[in-house]
Order: C-alpha cells, then structure tokens, then sequence
C-alpha cells in the first residue's frame, strides 16, 4: 500500500484524527567561548524536541537574538567582556523581562547561585553537569520550572543543613550515648523498627523514646534532627554527604 493510501486508511479509521509532532523547544546560547559554544549547541541539536535557534560571545548580541527570536529558554554563562557575577543575567532579564534564563557556567560558589536567581534566573547548571542533569535542567526551564544539576542541588541542600534554622537547642555534649544515638540514625532516615532492633528494644518502647527525646530538644521533624546531628557533629564526612544524596 503506497503511503498516502496508508495514510487515507488510518484517516478513515479514525475520523477526525490528526497527528501532532511534540513541541520543539528553541533556545539561544550566550557564551563567550566558542568551543563551549559549539559543543553545547552539537550536544542540544541532537535531541528531537531542542532547536538552538542562535549564539552569541557577548550580552549585549544574546539580548538582540532574544528579542529576535523569543525562545523558550536562554542558556547564559556568568563571565563575559564587560560582565561579572550575575551582572548579564540581570542586564539580560531587565531587556527581556519575559526570557527564561538558565545559568550555565564553571561557577560553584553559593554566592553566584544566590545571586543568579535574585538576578531572575530560573535555573543553575555547571559546566562539569553530567549530560542527562543538562538535558533535564533545559526541559524543566524552558516549561517554566526552576531547575539544577545535580552537583548545584547537592551543594545547596548541604548548606541548607550546615546552616539553615537555628543554632541547636542543646549542646550535643550534654546528650548521653544512647540520645547521641538515637539522633544519628534519626538524621540518617533509619526508620524506627529497625532502631528498636539494633538497640534490642522493642518499637513502641523506641516509639516514646524517640518522641520524647525530639520534645526535650525541639525538634519537630527528621529534617530538623538532621540539621541538629550535623551542627552537633554527630555525623561523620561520609554520613553527611549520605543524607545530602538521599534528600
């Protein structure tokens, strides 16, 4: 059967059926280094919904491909001629009030995060992302969602623990070996069957035990026991990054 019977066949079958193509995407990239430019622009163009519709070296020629084109997502880099910081995203948010912007670049500190997003960008993606974490961060983005790799993530939830609420309620010296315990495999999401077994107690008895021991100290959940067991340096390097990769 030639196609456009077949085509005609299925149209007759299913009256009123149309077929629809999945939306492509069309990003602009704004980065100062033509090899990463070309790379990232090779590695977008091979996914079927992704379209780079232009790139740019310099801010102020992204800002006119912006306003040209009107994509869905502009993948922006910190550092270029004339910009430091989060300076281009901003520039570039305040020219193009509607662009979604998604900072991709060699930084890691918390401070070009932070101020990246007060500057108005919807996501944060390092260099060093892994490709599945990039690919993820562009179609989160582009749909209007904040979006990091993973490495952005991780560093993020880590501060959030080492600094986030306040200071402990009670200094851990003052808690006997079986609280210091207890705590630890509270932070480290041990649920409390299997604490009643590794103490030889039974649950209800941990139950009370746990509850009580999380009143006397004011912690009202398994995220404020971690922050609690992190800041009393109760949890070692590794068991910290453990909580960081399973929050």
């Amino acid at each position: 059967m030639a196609r456009s019977e077949a085509a005609g066949a299925s149209d007759a079958i299913w009256p009123g059926f149309v077929r629809h193509q999945a939306k492509v995407m069309e990003l602009v990239l704004i980065d100062d280094h033509p090899v990463v430019r070309e790379g990232v622009c090779a590695l977008l163009s091979l996914e079927s919904d992704m379209r780079v519709v232009g790139d740019a070296g310099d801010i102020e020629t992204g800002i006119e491909l912006v306003r040209l084109h009107q994509p869905d997502l502009v993948l922006c880099d910190l550092t270029m001629p004339g910009c430091t910081g989060a300076l281009a995203v901003r520039k570039l948010c305040q020219e193009c009030p509607t662009a979604r912007v998604l900072v991709l670049t060699a930084h890691d500190s918390l401070e070009c995060m932070r101020e990246s997003f007060t500057a108005g960008a919807i996501g944060y993606v390092r260099k060093d992302a892994l490709r599945v974490d990039l690919l993820a961060a562009v179609r989160r983005a582009a749909e209007g969602h904040h979006a990091m790799c993973r490495g952005v993530s991780d560093e993020l939830t880590r501060n959030w623990l080492l600094n986030a609420g306040p200071a402990p309620p009670a200094p851990a010296e003052a808690l006997d070996p079986e609280d210091r315990q207890i705590l630890r495999l509270i932070a480290l999401g041990v649920p409390t069957w299997r604490i009643a077994a590794d103490l030889r107690r039974g649950v209800k008895v941990v139950e009370k035990y746990r509850a009580s021991l999380m009143r006397r100290l004011n912690l009202s959940n398994t995220a404020a026991v971690a922050r609690f067991a992190v800041r009393s340096n109760l949890l070692s390097h590794e068991e910290v990054d453990q909580v960081v990769s399973t929050d």
